[in-house]
């Protein structure tokens, strides 16, 4: 129970359905799903529309999803909407024309996305309701405008300047050449449109149609290798969820080219180091938690990419020998440096989880990956594109390197807890870009070992290792960051927050959800 002299907010408990999202229309329009009659999937999606329009500086359908389904009484499925290079990228091109990165903005940044035809694969395997009541709610917003929450347009106006650089941006996201401000209402009308035409055409509307030559031609002008068959050829992958044990639970995740399997060896870790004796606001945790990050990211980063052209045995990454090799690198009071662990980029995105009252449950994460994503818009559709493409190397033999519609390593990654009959107890996910596998590490453990309620869990203050740097909230100690200082970490205090987080635990012995959202978002949690 939380302490009511400070500030906070209050767990959500309902019976019948729950949502947790990052911005509050969204999960109006989650709720309202379900109460219709969709089950957990058509809500999921519905929540995953509405911020495609309702939050364009960290998702939107020219992005990526993926996400883990729980149909009660079955094995959880993992959904992989990630989207494939253009078949011309491949590292010849790169080296013939003598391109050493790829740009923030760079039109070779955009691969092409996979979250509608994940949506529509998602909704015809699981789906209830009919898609055009699914996409109505983010139609309805982008026809009619909606009112721009706080953290958006805290984005928003730090993207300004990016958003000028493309004319179809500038005339579309911009307000009289300005970032549009908290309070301030924002229509989307190309992309109502465009939602209109998925509605009704489903993965045919988005990847075989007008808008597909409109997204090419687009991207083609600025110099993208993008084909229309390249789109055609965009597929969504259902699989098994790649599962660890911690303590009497079941970990599922999403297996590569989602980083799920750093988060299963990160959670390894931390039961093999029992960091449960530690305080939960600690400078042990907080170090040790620093430690593990970015010896799991050393081997995320040269090790990990897509399996499809890798061979990549995850049971080795989570064995015992090798996890114990893990933690032998760790000292509780010095600190580990390596420049392996180096990211590329490091994104945002949004999440969700939903819950119906027949206790399927979905966990799902859609991103366009940095703020605004390439900041490219498409000429007619209102399709911003995401930038995905900045997370694949330019290097030879590097399991992450660019190739022909190769999936680049992606950041984002829903999670579920089951218990051990795979019966679904915790729906949950973490935003922040790179901070994702440490930031669901930290969750699960609160919950877990610290027996905190899922909205403490997300409210606890964060830290979080990269790139040389130690982030910090201004929420933690300054006991405890002078501590961390003493021993080496080179601390940045965050001015605003480090990422975000939902999650619902289903209360299977009184027949309860209980949903917790992210103080650090727009959104919240609802049921009923």
């Amino acid at each position: 129970m939380r302490k009511l002299s400070y500030p906070g907010r209050s767990n959500v408990l309902a019976q019948n359905g729950m949502v947790a999202t990052s911005n509050p229309l969204s999960s109006i329009v989650a709720i309202d799903v379900l109460q219709k009659g969709g089950n957990a999937v058509d809500a999921a999606i519905a929540a995953s529309a509405v911020q495609a329009v309702v939050c364009p500086s960290a998702t939107g359908i020219g992005g990526d999803c993926f996400a883990i389904i729980s149909m009660n009484g079955k094995k959880p499925v993992a959904v992989n909407g990630s989207g494939i290079a253009p078949k011309e990228a491949n590292l010849k091109f790169y080296k013939d024309n003598k391109i050493k990165n790829i740009g923030l903005m760079s039109p070779h940044s955009v691969t092409i996305p996979g979250a509608v035809h994940a949506w529509c694969s998602m909704h015809e395997k699981f789906g209830r309701i009919d898609f055009n009541e699914v996409l109505s709610g983010a139609e309805n917003f982008a026809r009619n405008g909606f009112p721009v929450h706080e953290v958006e347009a805290i984005a928003w106006k730090k993207n300004e300047k990016k958003l000028k650089k493309n004319s179809n941006s500038k005339r579309l996201f911009l307000n009289q050449n300005l970032s549009y401000n908290y309070g301030e209402v924002f229509k989307n009308i190309p992309l109502a449109k465009t939602l209109r035409v998925i509605s009704k055409n489903k993965i045919k509307g988005f990847y075989q149609s007008e808008i597909t030559k409109d997204m090419v031609k687009t991207l083609n002008k600025l110099g993208g290798l993008h084909t229309e068959e390249d789109f055609y050829n965009q597929e969504t992958l259902f699989s098994k969820t790649i599962t660890n044990s911690y303590r009497n639970f079941k970990i599922h995740q999403c297996p590569l080219n989602s980083p799920g399997l750093v988060v299963l060896m990160m959670m390894a870790m931390i039961e093999k180091l029992n960091i449960k004796k530690y305080h939960p606001s600690s400078f042990e945790r907080y170090h040790l938690q620093a430690e593990i990050s970015k010896i799991c990211f050393e081997v995320k980063e040269t090790i990990f990419g897509d399996p499809n052209f890798n061979n990549i045995n995850i049971k080795d990454y989570l064995s015992n020998e090798f996890i114990s090799s893990l933690c032998s690198r760790i000292n509780k009071n010095k600190i580990y440096t390596s420049k392996k662990g180096y990211v590329t980029s490091h994104p945002e995105t949004i999440y969700l989880s939903v819950v119906d009252r027949d206790l399927n449950s979905v966990s799902f994460i859609n991103s366009i990956c940095h703020g605004f994503g390439s900041g490219i818009t498409s000429n007619k559709t209102g399709i911003l594109f995401q930038n995905r493409g900045v997370n694949f190397r330019l290097e030879d033999g590097h399991p992450n390197s660019i190739d022909s519609h190769k999936r680049p390593l992606h950041t984002i990654i829903p999670g579920l807890i089951t218990n051990k009959n795979d019966e679904t107890l915790y729906s949950y996910g973490v935003m922040g870009g790179q901070y994702q596998p440490i930031g669901q590490s930290h969750l699960i453990q609160n919950i877990i070992d610290y027996n905190m309620t899922v909205q403490e869990g997300l409210d606890l203050p964060r830290a979080f290792a990269l790139n040389g740097l130690l982030n910090v909230e201004n929420a933690l100690d300054d006991k405890i960051v002078n501590k961390l200082k003493n021993i080496g970490h080179k601390i940045k205090i965050n001015k605003n927050a480090i990422g975000g987080g939902q999650c619902i635990k289903i209360d299977r012995k009184n027949g309860v959800f209980i949903g917790g959202s992210d103080p650090r978002k727009d959104g919240m949690a609802i049921g009923y």
